[in-house]
């Protein structure tokens, strides 16, 4: 079922002129690059680009030739942009800086997002959560994954993993009401996976697999900034199957 978002009861036609003006004047901007990331364009921004190009509330940074992304507080670095379907995909930079690191630094989950904000997590496809725990005993269970390739078995110090717990899991985001005896939920991350417990590959899962897709990063969303110029105030605003931004409701 698809996602999206109500508008606000607040919001007023002088705003939407101002966002129409701002979608007119985009065309006029040339697209900003920095490191892998070619085509800044709106309603990405730049810091540093002139004041009529993008939306500010989707501004980036480059930083040591790398697109960043600052989002409630954490800092993650732009893989990809996708004009076609309306996604950023981003990594963590806690999952780059060891070889073996899993944690991530600014964790995301669910709860982070409402509606209103610039970005979602999802419409139609709903995406995995990555449930990292701790326990003080081995644990038998078809739902826990052993995180065997890490070194010693443990994290490392810097770690919200490391401490007194021995042994460490992960599940998916479907399976949190498991939670066995002596362990605790560390940290809970999204993950690109739509996994679900009849996939095949969930039962040839090994932690250089995890790795990979965490490395690979996880979509956001960005179409809400065209609802607010498309649809009225009272519409609930979505992407339809084809990937186009849709109104459905009751108008201004």
């Amino acid at each position: 079922m698809a996602r999206g978002i109500l508008f606000p009861a607040g919001l007023t036609v002088l705003t939407i002129v101002v966002l129409v003006h701002q979608i007119c004047s985009a065309e006029d901007c040339p697209p900003s690059t920095c490191g892998s990331i070619r085509n800044i364009s709106y309603p990405f921004r730049l810091e540093g680009d002139p004041e009529n190009c993008g939306d500010s509330r989707y501004a980036l940074s480059c930083e040591n030739n790398q697109t960043v992304l600052n989002l409630y507080d954490g800092k993650y670095y732009v893989r990809q942009i996708n004009y076609n379907n309306y996604t950023i995909r981003v990594v963590d930079p806690g999952i780059l800086t060891a070889n073996d690191s899993f944690i991530a630094r600014y964790p995301l989950g669910y709860d982070n997002f409402s509606s209103g904000d610039p970005y979602d997590v999802s419409h139609q496809n709903i995406p995995s959560s990555v449930v990292f725990l701790k326990c003080e005993k081995p644990v038998k269970s078809p739902w826990y994954f052993d995180i065997s390739c890490l070194k010693n078995g443990v994290y490392s110090s810097d770690s919200s993993l490391s401490h007194s717990k021995k042994y460490t899991y992960f599940l998916f985001s479907s399976y949190t009401g498991v939670v066995e005896d002596l362990c605790q939920v560390a940290q809970v991350s999204l993950s690109p996976w739509p996994w679900s417990a009849n996939d095949d590959l969930r039962n040839n899962i090994s932690c250089t697999a995890v790795r990979n897709e965490l490395l690979f990063g996880f979509q956001l969303f960005w179409y809400q900034v065209y609802c607010e110029s498309r649809c009225g105030r009272n519409d609930y605003c979505y992407l339809n199957a084809e990937n186009n931004v849709t109104c459905n409701g009751n108008g201004a």
